[in-house]
């Protein structure tokens, strides 16, 4: 029953899969102070000022980011009450799978126009390559806007790829295909417009069919995204002005773009991060890569199409000042895909087999490396690192390098019997499984991902002593401990001086937090919280000042 089951429907056999072993994740996982933290703080300010168009971070405005994903994460603080991490988890979580089922449905239409067929297996390796790739992976389970911007961009080049072949309702994609393009716009900015567009020119361009630019980019599909830009960009002038206009129009696109001041990398800077956000698969999808350039390599349109837009997408993006792995994004199930075709039209081979054996005996290894850390550290003075994590000792450790270990060990029996098909399956089953095993010990890992932990005993001890208010000394972006503690903090971010400020200041009677190791540079400040010290929360101690 299973098996006829996965013979029918491989891509929900997949999803089930990644919610089983995701799901704890999604539930339990705090937020990083980076920007996750900061992304719910700018909601709680959007609610609290009743703004819909703008927002503000502490007060200052924040023009970074569309509003689509804030609205999300503002409907779900209105429903539930509070920052549901699960709930918030699905708005990455779910576009994430919408984009391997929308390339399934691209790799099935695409076969069905030829004389290619994929199995439910191959179907399957595709859809856990995609969803267990790094950086892929990573954002499934983050808070962030660029999964909801990948989806629609694939959902664009989809359109578009079915109104090329003839396919479907071609006057509903007139309008979607807009539609999808506007909404990648509206979720992450820039990049959610120039992908598709710059993506269907290029490729009519190498097709040598540009005069029928217009079927696809014309003015039905112009006036869409001018009357859906044109009313989005009319709702910020009437809530923000002119300057939060002119600041979202050109400083957070154009200036960035052309001369970054945050995350300004050279040119050649994705060539690297391509190989390490798409482990364990990216080898393997760098040599299908290479295989799509030989010209007989070329068989269907979709192909064509997925590698155009990859390589377009890679091109523009080193073009632009501002770098960082995860804008890379939008390719990955492309380059996926594209490996699925190539696989299918070459079959196995010596460079297929050595792509796939190198990746499979490094998870193998990490596995073993895995087991063997909690009795090393100590031992080894490269682990004494190691050592303040108390849950490495956890017998969560051995479950979750027993996964890696047993399915990289069948990864590698499904090569030794040279089925590319079973070796990914199975890798990206060791990942999943792994983080499953390990999940239990998320309560513990949280004091060291985000401030929720630390926060929650800071509210408590203050509760308890009836003190006054909470101030941070030399830590990442505490501005948004608001989210958690439901009040501002003090802020002493500046070395030296923030010391005499402590020593001056009248915060006595209040909770102070820092990273205990900064003690050791400020003595002046050890002196004064001598004997202060209340509890500690991984990396950080809680103080009540004297």
């Amino acid at each position: 029953m299973l098996k006829t089951f996965f013979k029918s429907h491989p891509i929900a056999v997949a999803f089930v899969l990644m919610f089983i072993t995701l799901v704890p994740v999604l539930c339990m996982r705090d937020v990083s102070p980076s920007n996750e933290l900061r992304y719910l703080s700018i909601a709680d300010e959007a609610i609290a000022n009743g703004d819909v168009m703008t927002f503000t971070n502490q007060g200052k405005d924040y023009a970074d980011k569309p509003p689509l994903y804030f609205w999300l994460i503002m409907l779900s603080k209105l429903i539930f009450g509070e920052h549901n991490i699960f709930v918030l988890t699905l708005f990455s979580f779910i576009p994430a799978l919408v984009i391997i089922a929308v390339m399934d449905k691209w790799l099935m239409t695409a076969a069905s126009l030829t004389s290619l067929k994929f199995s439910p297996e191959e179907r399957f390796a595709a859809a856990i390559m995609t969803g267990t790739s790094a950086m892929y992976l990573g954002m499934s389970v983050i808070l962030r806007m660029d999964m909801l911007m990948c989806m629609f961009i694939i959902l664009s080049l989809f359109t578009f790829y079915k109104m090329y072949k003839g396919v479907g309702n071609l006057n509903l994609q007139r309008f979607l295909l807009p539609f999808y393009i506007f909404m990648a716009l509206f979720s992450k900015g820039p990049v959610g417009l120039l992908m598709p567009l710059l993506s269907i020119f290029f490729f009519l361009l190498f097709m040598g069919r540009l005069r029928e630019t217009g079927k696809y980019l014309g003015w039905r599909t112009w006036l869409v995204l001018i009357l859906l830009s044109g009313a989005w960009l009319l709702g910020v002038w009437i809530e923000g002005g002119s300057e939060y206009l002119n600041n979202l129009l050109f400083h957070q696109t154009i200036d960035r773009a052309v001369d970054a001041a945050y995350h300004k990398e050279p040119f050649w800077f994705y060539i690297p991060a391509l190989f390490y956000t798409l482990a364990p698969f990216s080898l393997l999808a760098v040599l299908c890569l290479v295989k799509s350039f030989v010209p007989k390599g070329f068989v269907t349109d979709a192909e064509k199409l997925m590698l155009v837009s990859a390589c377009v997408t890679f091109i523009m993006l080193s073009c632009f000042s501002s770098k960082l792995p995860i804008y890379l994004a939008p390719i990955f199930p492309l380059l996926i895909y594209m490996s699925v075709f190539a696989n299918r039209r070459c079959g196995w081979n010596a460079g297929l087999g050595t792509v796939l054996w190198i990746p499979a005996i490094l998870l193998l290894l990490a596995g073993i490396a895995a087991a063997a850390a909690p009795s090393l550290v100590g031992r080894l003075a490269v682990l004494q690192e190691l050592e303040k994590y108390a849950f490495i000792s956890s017998p969560f450790v051995y479950v979750a390098a027993a996964m890696l270990v047993i399915f990289s060990g069948l990864a590698i029996r499904s090569l030794v019997r040279k089925s590319w098909t079973g070796a990914v399956s199975f890798m990206g089953m060791s990942l999943l499984f792994a983080v499953l095993a390990a999940s239990p010990m998320l309560p513990q890992v949280n004091d060291y991902i985000g401030y929720g932990n630390l926060c929650s005993a800071a509210k408590e001890i203050k509760d308890s002593e009836n003190l006054s208010g909470y101030s941070t000394f030399m830590m990442h972006r505490p501005e948004n401990m608001d989210v958690y503690l439901g009040e501002d903090v003090a802020i002493f971010d500046d070395g030296e001086d923030s010391v005499n400020g402590f020593v001056e200041s009248g915060l006595n009677g209040s909770v102070l937090m820092l990273k205990t190791s900064s003690l050791d540079g400020f003595p002046a400040l050890a002196d004064r919280l001598s004997g202060a010290l209340r509890t500690t929360v991984g990396d950080y101690g809680i103080y009540v000042l004297p």
